[in-house]
């Protein structure tokens, strides 16, 4: 069964369209805005997956490594005070 359109009054057809293709195009939108809202969804758990790996950055990983910069830091001076005083006590052995 399809319905014939006369658009311009000819008294022609100018299209027909049967059940079948308006369930077909309805389908299709059902398909479209399916997938659109899908989509936005994903984007959203995307998103605040992305916050969330911004604030454990933040918290945690940036936290921990400024921390170990500044043991590396501590460590250099330390070694560097060592190697002044390891030259005082081979100067002092020459001197002797």
């Amino acid at each position: 069964m399809s319905s014939k359109i006369d658009i311009n009054g000819d008294g022609k057809a100018d299209f027909s369209i049967s059940i079948t293709q308006i369930i077909t195009i309805a389908a299709m939108f059902a398909s479209i805005i399916g997938s659109y809202y899908t989509l936005s969804n994903r984007i959203t758990i995307a998103e605040e997956e992305v916050s969330k790996l911004k604030y454990n950055q933040k918290e945690y990983t940036w936290k921990n490594q400024r921390a170990l910069e500044d043991e590396v830091k501590a460590m250099k001076l330390e070694m560097r005070d060592f190697m002044k005083d390891l030259e005082w006590i081979q100067k002092d052995k020459k001197n002797r």
